[in-house]
């Protein structure tokens, strides 16, 4: 009998550093941080605003992508 693992996709939460969906997005290519989680919603704070008081956004998750390094 074989047996067959079902893996689930990463899910996009707490921690993960991600990048917009939408490629023709200006934030398209910027990265950012999963800072807090509200169930359909997360907050993401990106990388390019740190000089100032970390810019924050809320997104929900199909608006966004696990970032890659170019």
């Amino acid at each position: 009998m074989r047996t067959f693992a079902y893996i689930e996709p990463p899910i996009i939460g707490l921690g993960s550093i991600v990048a917009h969906a939408d490629p023709y997005r200006t934030l398209y290519v910027a990265r950012g941080e999963v800072i807090q989680d509200l169930g359909d919603e997360v907050i993401v704070a990106w990388d390019h605003w740190q000089n100032e008081s970390k810019k924050t956004d809320r997104y929900f998750r199909d608006e966004l992508r696990f970032w890659q390094p170019q």
